[in-house]
């Protein structure tokens, strides 16, 4: 994803942590999130960014990005970890990435522990308590957040069409293909049904 000016998202003067939106969400949805790495240092690029998945997240997509390699840590059953590599966010600039996972099956704030890698060894870890220098963004799930299809978030289009696999499931399947698959079983049952009403209208035709 290219970078863009740091001003954009934040006041002069201001400090520019590594986010994590939207802000409030649903348990147990599939949420597409945004993530925004913003680099205030005058010393280099940002080149790296590992983001730490709450506990509970049991499926996870990364979008493409432009300009970094991505990879996903699994652990057991459950998305542990997103990282990003080889980019490069200048100062005075920011980086969106995208992801989506599904939400863990609680109420309450979830947090996304960050660490921010430079390019000349610097790592900045977005991992401490709200109010903190270095504070971990923060999701609150709750049964009351708006939901928010994950396709279409913000008005933009689908992810699906760049959104690469974290890691293959068993048994899963995209929402297109789900949705073929539904339209392919109406189709087979209206044949079906087709075919016995003919039957029934050929046995009543018979002497």
């Amino acid at each position: 994803m290219a970078a863009v000016a740091l001003g954009a998202i934040a006041a002069p003067g201001a400090a520019a942590h590594v986010t994590v939106q939207p802000a409030a969400s649903r348990p147990a949805d599939l949420q597409r999130y945004r993530l925004f790495v913003p680099n205030e240092r005058e010393a280099g690029a940002t080149t790296g960014v590992d983001l730490k998945l709450p506990p509970g997240v049991t499926f996870a997509l990364v979008e493409t990005a432009p300009g970094w390699r991505r990879s996903v840590v699994k652990r057991g059953s459950e998305f542990s970890e997103l990282r990003w590599r080889r980019g490069s966010v200048a100062p005075g600039e920011y980086a969106e990435l995208h992801f989506i996972v599904r939400n863990p099956v609680k109420v309450g704030p979830i947090a996304w522990k960050a660490l921010q890698r430079y390019g000349d060894g610097t790592i900045v870890r977005w991992i401490g308590s709200p109010g903190s220098e270095q504070p971990a963004a923060v999701t609150k799930l709750s049964e009351d957040a708006l939901p928010v299809d994950v396709v279409s978030t913000h008005g933009e289009a689908s992810p699906a069409t760049g959104a690469e696999p974290a890691a293959k499931t068993s048994g899963g399947s995209g929402s297109g293909s789900g949705r073929d698959a539904l339209t392919l079983a109406i189709a087979i049952a209206a044949a079906l049904l087709g075919a016995a009403a003919l039957g029934l209208q050929l046995l009543k035709r018979r002497p």
